[in-house]
């Protein structure tokens, strides 16, 4: 069972208690001592790598470690820090790829997203009121708003696409799915943080898929009518411009205009102008693992970069942390990273497209993949444990769940 455990705790136990990823990390690391001690499983896992499904995201996952490892021995040697944990992590999560999936894996990982919309509100609920007059911002057990928000989001749009995409399933079931997208979306709100809302973007596609039933339908109209009340509503409603940020953001563009970066939005320019300049002076490796803030102090006090709130370990940016801290070896194995598994997905989707079943959990794939990205943009998300641990461990049970649904409908076929 410890696949079907796995696929709910990716996120059904993310908002119950620190550490987040405790239970996929415990997984991952038995499951690849077990493969690691048994002959049949160590070759088993070295045929995923010419796995005709699966070979890109093996080999995606096991660049991404084997180039951070070398930069962290090319630029430290063997000192403190050098070993990169967050890509040994996504590296030990293809242990998954090997763990038998069972027929309710995959309602476990949906009930995991309903658990998770639950204890997103309970977290909000916990915050306002024990915490409310010192951290107005919510970000339960994340310890950041900005993580909070942006998981909450990811939360609300599967559930949303889970609403919208299931067709056979019963009306009661696709009612849920939206219940819990709201209950996500509110505590996304509750996070005030404006990059989340980024992750929304993921579910426009599904207003143009084919093959819509009444409820989808119905759906994308309250959709599209609810986003133009919201943003009538920030537009004119000074309240909900304050509770949003903003005006924060406004304040940001006027303090930038009179060369104050010290805002978010400032702190953030002057963030990816500093590491654009390192990836420019050191294009090939970089400046190495675990610099960037030192780097970024350093040109802060000469005035090579404008002054931010604060001495940022990363620049916000996977992008241009990977460009800065490794060079173009990082930066593709960055893009890899990301395409070779939405590749997959996709691969996946266009196989599937006419089959209103099994074309949910591909795109479900895409999008998250894509809200990764998105998110990205403005974070760095690969240097921090929780969603290097939370990207890998999903990825691996999604393609393991749509290989099974593809076995099991063969199967039936065949018979």
């Amino acid at each position: 069972h410890a696949f079907s455990v796995l696929a709910f705790s990716s996120f059904g136990l993310m908002f119950v208690m620190r550490p987040m990823t405790w239970l996929p990390t415990t997984i991952i690391l038995l499951s690849t001592i077990v493969i690691v001690c048994r002959s049949e499983l160590r070759h088993k896992a070295a045929a995923l790598a010419s796995d005709r499904d699966l070979r890109w995201i093996v080999a995606s996952f096991a660049t991404w470690f084997v180039v951070c490892l070398f930069l962290g021995l090319w630029h430290l040697g063997f000192a403190h820090k050098f070993f990169p944990e967050n890509p040994f992590r996504i590296f030990l999560a293809l242990s998954a790829l090997l763990l038998t999936v069972q027929a309710m894996s995959k309602r476990l990982w949906i009930a995991g997203l309903g658990v998770a919309s639950v204890c997103l509100v309970l977290n909000v609920i916990y915050g306002h009121v024990f915490f409310d007059a010192y951290f107005p911002r919510i970000s339960g057990t994340t310890n950041h708003p900005i993580h909070f928000g942006n998981f909450a989001a990811l939360i609300a749009m599967l559930l949303m696409s889970l609403a919208i995409l299931s067709r056979s399933e019963s009306i009661r079931f696709r009612s849920l799915c939206v219940v819990g997208a709201v209950l996500a979306l509110g505590s996304a709100l509750a996070s005030q943080s404006r990059s989340s809302f980024v992750v929304l973007l993921c579910l426009v596609p599904l207003a143009f898929l084919g093959m819509k039933d009444q409820l989808h339908r119905w759906l994308v109209r309250v959709g599209i009518a609810l986003t133009v009340v919201a943003l009538v509503a920030v537009a004119t409603k000074p309240s909900i411009q304050e509770a949003l940020r903003v005006k924060a953001f406004a304040e940001d563009i006027d303090l930038i205009a009179a060369n104050n970066y010290q805002g978010s939005m400032g702190s953030r320019l002057a963030m990816w102008q500093t590491a654009w300049a390192m990836f420019k002076e050191h294009p090939v490796l970089g400046i190495g693992p675990n610099k960037f803030q030192s780097e970024f102090a350093r040109r802060m006090q000469s005035g090579e970069s404008p002054r931010a709130d604060a001495e940022h370990n990363q620049p916000h940016n996977d992008l241009l942390n990977a460009a800065s801290t490794g060079g173009l070896l990082k930066l593709m194995a960055y893009v890899f990273l990301i395409a070779a598994p939405f590749m997959f997905f996709y691969k996946k989707y266009k196989t599937s497209q006419q089959d209103v079943n099994q074309r949910v959990l591909p795109i479900m794939g895409m999008q998250i993949v894509a809200a990764y990205f998105f998110t990205g943009l403005t974070n760095s998300h690969f240097d921090i444990q929780i969603y290097s641990t939370t990207y890998a461990v999903v990825v691996c049970v999604l393609a393991q769940l749509i290989l099974f649904d593809q076995r099991v409908k063969v199967g039936s076929a065949s018979t």
